[in-house]
């Protein structure tokens, strides 16, 4: 049942879901980095849509501005994936249009809690930059 909704096909085979759920938290975590993380430490993903406006200086100023604060944080194993341009589903902030950037990393339970903080009110200068932001533990 756990994963039906992650679109994984389970073999018939299989006789119960705690080998299927063990077997996909095993995917995503080799997704995520496959790496031995200490025990406090847990995988993160963070989504941010910049503005589609922005050139690449500007754009690699936002994204190394963030990557600086997770290592002050003492995050591991990050990891940045630009995903592009793409439409949104919705206006924001009268753009139709936003660059997703996808963000993999292992922090401490804080850290997810610091990152929203940090997103939601950016330094001057930088506020119209983020349109949206995401955080998710994996």
């Amino acid at each position: 049942m756990a994963a039906a909704h992650l679109g994984v096909t389970v073999p018939k085979s299989v006789t119960g879901t705690r080998s299927v759920v063990q077997s996909i938290d095993k995917i995503v975590i080799e997704e995520a980095g496959d790496a031995e993380l200490p025990a406090d430490y847990s995988w993160y993903e963070t989504m941010i849509i910049l503005r589609p406006n922005m050139n690449e200086e500007q754009r690699d100023v936002e994204l190394a501005k963030f990557e600086a604060f997770l290592k002050n944080q003492n995050a591991m194993h990050i990891k940045a994936s630009v995903r592009g341009r793409q439409r949104l589903a919705y206006p924001i902030k009268r753009f139709i249009e936003g660059i997703y950037v996808l963000y993999t990393y292992a922090g401490l339970p804080g850290t997810s809690q610091l990152v929203q903080k940090n997103l939601s009110s950016p330094e001057a200068g930088s506020e119209l930059n983020v349109l949206r932001h995401m955080t998710f533990r994996v």
